[in-house]
């Protein structure tokens, strides 16, 4: 049952990844480890990626596929 602090996604994933370093005799991670890890850089690169396409809707900019020859240069 999910519960705000100590039963939610985070802390599921992070016993999993700790089950899974358990398991190759590695240490496991603390939340603040994962955290700066895996969840800040993820973060920072969904951020960097939302400011841009924020910014190109804005000033009426739009993103089209290059045709398959130009794609393999």
């Amino acid at each position: 049952r999910y519960e705000e602090h100590d039963h939610n996604c985070y802390t599921f994933a992070l016993a999993f990844i700790n089950s899974i370093l358990t398991a190759q005799g590695k240490r496991e991670m603390s939340k603040s480890e994962f955290t700066e890890k895996f969840v800040i850089p993820q973060t920072k690169k969904a951020s960097k990626y939302i400011t841009l396409h924020r910014e190109l809707t804005v000033n009426d900019f739009y993103i089209v596929p290059l045709p398959d020859e130009e794609k393999q240069c």
